[in-house]
Order: structure tokens, then sequence, then C-alpha cells
């Protein structure tokens, strides 16, 4: 009894004052169980300090109960954080897209293989690839970043934070180019998830963010979790992000299907532990084991429907991470640990480092690497083969392109194109630099006298003249001259000089 409360008066003692609201398992503190929690506590330091990050919120759990929760540092409202603070979780949010899409095919409401057109009869999308792009285009694959989409919307993308409305960044997908033939190479893009999300409107007849509250949120007591701007807005205990040349505010988010979750790690617990769980919440099966595992299956790469999936000494993983707005996110699970970990940020960062060492040193701790639960993951076998890592894989672009008829008009694009950014409240700095013209990405065309190339922030790519003024590089990404503003990736570039 003695050893016991000194244990528990030597915990009191090593705790750091500047950290909010340490909560560890209710068990009995062994001495190096003490040891384990300071030096968790001092990793997330130390990863706080190095990465500046205002505050930050981290758990560490199992699939049925809290090992250390802990928060650190304040809100950009200068309240200190704790556990129920809410963050934006950006691309985070992709997971819970993909689950939405499941439940609403547990419904019955949808069939991750056909059209979307079926859905959306009215979409429509550029390919030099194909001819009718969207009679080809399914859920599964705008949900596993295959169906040939470049990453962002000409409205509504990370260069230009003018508030548009949901409708009119879905609109402007209809004007984008694909980078490659349906379903044949994957390619990371927020497009596939937004639509996505619109499709579960159109079925459901429910707003998404309502979608989420009856199906997702409400039924796993995720009480203060929403894709509702104006719900965030009125919750006191928030966060901005923290962005390093602009003024701190909030930026509402019209990517409802790809980054418009906002969470905090009391909820997220509850989350991951509902994967851990296998579609379980308390007594309550939410969705088939069988149906759920689709999000864990590869389609190309390691990514399966919204999540990532890879292995660390021989042990499976899945996670998500989210970064944008000046926030920063991380989902991960070992299944066969039955161990998860969320780490969130008000300024971005690599956040899965972090949430990896932490979840390792438990594994290592209690000795849980000979102890592994198999039963699940043996079906993901077949899959290994493709488990190499994070790549993008090589793109063709020799479908309908050929040599270019064009080149007496060559000369009239070449030049330095810069990209155009809006809608963000820059500091003094910054604006001044901005008059110089820094903080701007740029694209640099020039003719070698038989080939016409790009160079710049986005590399060096020969160019491939499909139409007068409408180029592609050798990812795939549409140069597009013809009008004003012109476009990269529908990112807008100012004039040349």
């Amino acid at each position: 009894m003695k050893k016991y409360y000194f244990s528990l008066i030597l915990l009191f003692l090593i705790l750091p004052i500047s950290c909010n609201n340490p909560s560890v398992n209710k068990g009995s503190f062994k001495d190096e169980s003490i040891v384990f929690f300071n030096n968790l506590r001092s990793k997330s330091e130390s990863f706080k300090k190095e990465n500046k990050i205002k505050g930050m919120a981290i758990a560490l759990f199992t699939n049925d109960s809290v090992i250390w929760k802990e928060s650190f540092g304040t809100s950009t409202y200068s309240f200190k954080i704790n556990s129920a603070t809410l963050f934006s979780l950006q691309s985070v949010s992709k997971n819970f897209t993909a689950l939405a899409v499941l439940m609403a095919v547990r419904d019955g409401l949808l069939d991750l293989d056909k059209p979307i057109i079926e859905y959306l009869p009215d979409f429509k999308v550029n390919s030099c690839f194909e001819k009718d792009p969207e009679k080809k285009i399914t859920l599964r694959l705008l949900l596993s970043h295959t169906a040939g989409f470049t990453h962002e919307a000409s409205v509504g993308n990370s260069y230009d934070l003018t508030f548009k409305t949901y409708s009119d960044h879905l609109e402007s997908i209809k004007n984008s180019w694909l980078k490659s033939l349906v379903g044949s190479e994957y390619s990371y893009s927020n497009l596939g998830f937004d639509l996505a999300a619109q499709v579960i409107e159109k079925v459901s007849g429910m707003r998404f963010c309502e979608y989420l509250d009856k199906n997702i949120f409400g039924p796993l007591q995720m009480l203060s979790s929403t894709a509702d701007d104006s719900k965030f807005n009125n919750n006191d205990n928030r966060t901005e992000g923290t962005i390093a040349y602009v003024q701190t505010k909030h930026y509402p988010i019209p990517l409802i299907g790809s980054g418009a979750v906002y969470s905090n790690v009391d909820d997220l617990i509850k989350y991951v532990m509902f994967h851990l769980n296998f579609g379980k919440s308390g007594q309550s099966t939410l969705i088939d084991k069988e149906l759920l595992s689709k999000m864990y299956l590869i389609n190309k790469n390691n990514y399966g429907l919204g999540t990532y999936i890879n292995k660390d000494n021989d042990s499976y993983y899945f996670n998500h991470n989210g970064g944008g707005l000046g926030y920063g996110s991380s989902i991960l699970w070992f299944p066969e640990y039955k161990t998860g970990c969320v780490v969130l940020g008000n300024k971005p960062a690599n956040y899965y480092s972090l949430a990896s060492a932490i979840i390792k040193d438990y594994i290592l701790k209690e000795g849980l690497t000979g102890k592994k639960d198999t039963v699940f993951t043996k079906r993901l076998n077949p899959f290994i083969n493709v488990l190499t890592g994070n790549y993008t894989g090589s793109h063709k672009i020799n479908i309908l392109l050929k040599d270019s008829v064009y080149k007496s008009d060559w000369e009239k694009y070449c030049g330095k194109y810069k990209t155009i950014t809006g809608g963000m409240d820059l500091k003094w700095y910054a604006k001044f630099g901005k008059k110089l013209g820094f903080y701007s990405s740029e694209v640099i065309v020039f003719n070698t006298g038989s080939e016409l190339w790009m160079k710049g922030s986005f590399g060096k790519s020969k160019l491939r003249q499909y139409l007068p003024g409408l180029f592609f590089n050798d990812s795939g990404e549409a140069l597009d001259l013809r009008y004003n503003p012109a476009t990269f990736r529908n990112i807008a570039l100012k004039s040349r000089r």
C-alpha cells in the first residue's frame, strides 16, 4: 500500500504544468507505467516545440479502454486545449465519407459499382483519354482515388480561400480534365469524395452533415462532431488553424465530403474504437463486418476506401491523415493489437509520425508483438504484394494525344505564369511580399524548337497539346491557356509576363 501511495505522489510531482487535462488508465500505477506515460508526455512536448504548434490533443487507447489522453498548449482563442476542443479534421474526413457511403449501401440506397450518373444524371467531366468517362466512374473509384481526377477543383481550393458555396464547388468539378483513364491509376483527389457526398445527399434527401449526424455521429455518441460549419462556430470550445503568413480567422470549408468534419479527441476515440471492434459500438452492430471490411481492402497502391492500409514489422495498420487551413490530424489503429491513437493540432505537421511512435512504444511496452489477433486480417493476405508504400503509379499520356500540329502557335504560350491566391487575410509582411512576387507558385512554359515544356514550382515536364491552348504534362495534369485566367491542375494562373 505504501508503494501504491508513493507512486501516486511521484506521478503528481512529475506532471509538467504546461500539460492540460492529463488522463490515464485508472488501474494501479507501477513505476514502469509512470515512466512510460512521462516518456509519452515528453515525446509529445518535444514534437509540439519542434513544430511550433500552438495547441494539440492526443489519445492512446485499446478497443475498449483509454490508456492515455492529454492536451497541450492553447486554442487560437487563448484558452487551454482539452480533450473536447474541436479541430478541423481536414482529409481525415474522407474516412467518414467512405463509411457514410457504406452505410447507404447497407440501407440499399447505393451500389459501389454502379456509374454515378445513375445517381447524378447531369454529371459530366472532360477527358482527353476516352469518351464519356462519367459513364465509367463509380463510387468505388471515387473513394479509392482511382477515378482519374486531379487533386482540386477550380472553385474551392487551397490557393483561393474566398468563400464559395458547396454548390459552386461541385459545379466547377464538371470543368475538370481527368489526368488518366478512369480506373487505371491512383491519384489522390478531393473531388471524388465531394462527389460521393453529393450522391449521398441525392439518394437520402438529406444534407450530408445531417446524414453523418443520423448514421455515424449519433449512433456512436460523437455528440460534438459535425460537418456543419455553423455548429462548429457555435461551439465555444474550438480552435482555428494557424497558417504562418495568414491572420488567424475562420475559413468555411466547401469540401463537404473530403475535408469538412470537425471533431475532438473524445469523439475520435469512440470512432476508432468502432473500427477496432469491426463495426460494433457497445452491444450494437452498426454495420456488418463484411461490408465494413471493404474500407480495408486495397484497390490500388496502399489505399482502400477512404483508408490507408500498410504493414509495419509484419503487422497491419490502418490510418488517415489530414492537413490544411492551418490544421493537422491523424487517426491510426493496429487491428491485430486492438490499439489506436489519434492526434489533433492547430498547425500542419506530420502528426502521423507522432501517433506511430506513441502506439509502437505501447506495443513494445506491453509485449504485444507475439500476441497478434489475426482472425480478421488474414483476409488481407492476398493483397500483401501491393503493399509497397505510398506512390502514385505511372501515367500514360499517349491514349488520344498525338504530336502537336499547332507548333506555329506555341510561341504565344511561352512565358511565366504565377498562381493566383485569394481570400486570405495576409499578415503585413506577406502582403508586402506578395506585391514583390513572393508567396506564389509559378509555371514557366518554354519552347525547345521541337517540343514545348513546362518547369517551375510544379516540376519539369514535356507538354503535349490536345486542343489549341490546352496541354497535358507527363503526369496527365491539364495546363489550360485558352482562357483568362489560365489554369494548371484547376489552379488559376495570372497572365504571362
